[in-house]
């Protein structure tokens, strides 16, 4: 029997060394750890707007907001609830608020943004008619809130419909700031870091709940094992090559993805319908990521992975 259970989160990094271009950006956050610490489930984005907003917008929000993802059955990252103004203070300290104000109303959740962000919502023009604020922490710790303001409901709502993508990045960057802390809570795998510094030519900040599962330093190959109680195990696993060209495309990646797969992990696969392809950044890298389902048809089992 092989020595792997059945999967539900397979992360593997690809790293082709001169392969991506530097990105522009790259920024740290912290968390203000004098507010409270916001509760409530995080996959749950809270929107106030006033009831015309919210009758012509719901669709398109709903639709960017609660993208479905490919897991071992898609799912949902967030899902949207619609709440009153009026009972905003019950709000404060939950995760995730989203805010569509149109600065020319008088209705309760316009008149609401525009006192708490007086000057933002003041100075919107012809040549600025709409914008997006988001503030980390605003009441509480670990917490996102989006303000979508334009100058009226027309504005405000093709802004919104056009912005929908980093509005959803947003919030899918702060659940990812979240997972990342409890992940790093235990502390760090110091003496495999040592041994990565030593024998290859990177290191990762390795969890310390990750062990060495597979080590082939031969073929530039190396993966990791979490393994806790009663929870699918996650393997991290890192593949690497000098490459004085450019070669790394989607082809490459979905190739390269296919051999490691069969190889390492005994003729693990994955199909096009069960997987996406994209361009994405990667520790502030221009990059491609590949992620989906993947399943081993000798052994009846499979999972969810990402590849980068």
């Amino acid at each position: 029997m092989r020595d792997k259970i059945i999967i539900s989160a397979f992360l593997i990094i690809i790293l082709g060394i001169y392969g991506c271009g530097k990105s522009e950006f790259s920024r740290e956050s912290s968390t203000d750890i004098r507010k409270p610490i916001s509760w409530g489930k995080s996959s749950v984005i809270f929107v106030f707007a006033d009831d015309k907003v919210w009758d012509y917008g719901k669709l398109e929000i709903l639709k960017s907001l609660e993208r479905e993802f490919f897991t071992t059955t898609n799912e949902k990252l967030f899902t949207v609830q619609r709440e009153d103004i009026s009972q905003i203070k019950r709000y404060y300290k939950f995760a995730n608020l989203l805010f569509l104000c149109d600065t020319n109303s008088n209705k309760p959740t316009s008149q609401y943004v525009k006192s708490i962000l007086p000057e933002q919502t003041s100075s919107l023009s012809d040549s600025i008619p709409a914008d997006i604020i988001a503030v980390k922490d605003q009441w509480s710790q670990n917490q996102a809130v989006v303000f979508v303001i334009g100058k009226d409901i027309e504005t405000l709502l093709l802004y919104t419909f056009q912005k929908s993508n980093g509005i959803f990045k947003i919030y899918m960057n702060r659940e990812i700031e979240r997972i990342k802390s409890l992940i790093y809570k235990p502390g760090l795998n110091q003496e495999e870091i040592e041994y990565q510094k030593e024998h290859y030519p990177w290191h990762l900040e390795l969890p310390n709940q990750y062990i060495p599962f597979r080590r082939d330093d031969e073929n530039h190959f190396v993966s990791y094992l979490l393994r806790v109680e009663k929870h699918p195990d996650r393997f991290l696993a890192v593949y690497w090559e000098n490459m004085p060209e450019n070669n790394v495309n989607k082809e490459w990646l979905w190739n390269r993805r296919l051999e490691l797969g069969k190889k390492y992990y005994e003729g693990d696969e994955f199909l096009s319908e069960d997987v996406t392809q994209e361009k994405t950044q990667f520790l502030s890298y221009n990059g491609f990521k590949l992620s989906g389902r993947w399943q081993n048809p000798d052994y009846f089992v499979g999972g969810a992975f990402v590849s980068f």
